[in-house]
């Protein structure tokens, strides 16, 4: 069985690879278009992952069981996670701090870039998981927002 990364390094990777595609694309494509390249695998990505953890589940898909990938998501110490509620179909919560945001500006990275590497993957991670959840969310703080408030609705 193969170790699992946690994903605060594991981002890390990802987002050194990620940059120098968007990189080498830029002038090819110009940017606009290589940040959707770029946000197309990281959503592909993210929608499988939401898959593979939706077979996880015991019973089949629920909110209740997608409420645990909060415990993966803040796996060393990746993120300040307040106000979880859990009711009538919605996962709510606020995060406070975000390591994943500190990462990417640590690495230089514009808010768009750090954006799709990072905030892009959550609508994407419920999509794949079940077809009946969604996000809602204005804001995050890799935009500068003072927190992420996360509102996941299950219409299944």
């Amino acid at each position: 069985m193969g170790r699992v990364i946690p994903l605060l390094p594991r981002r890390r990777v990802e987002a050194e690879m990620l940059l120098r595609v968007y990189r080498v694309l830029c002038p090819q494509v110009g940017p606009d278009r290589a940040l959707a390249v770029v946000a197309a695998a990281v959503e592909g990505a993210a929608e499988a992952a939401g898959r593979e953890f939706a077979r996880q589940a015991p019973g089949g898909p629920s909110l209740e069981h997608f409420a645990t990938v909060l415990d993966r998501w803040r796996e060393g110490d990746a993120l300040d996670v307040r106000e979880v509620r859990l009711e009538e179909g919605v996962l709510a919560f606020t995060v406070t701090r975000c390591r994943y945001a500190d990462l990417y500006r640590s690495m230089g990275l514009s808010v768009p870039l750090a954006r799709t590497l990072s905030c892009g993957r959550d609508a994407a991670f419920a999509r794949g998981y079940h077809a009946g959840l969604t996000l809602e969310r204005r804001g995050t703080i890799v935009e500068g927002a003072a927190a992420c408030r996360f509102r996941f609705v299950w219409e299944g």
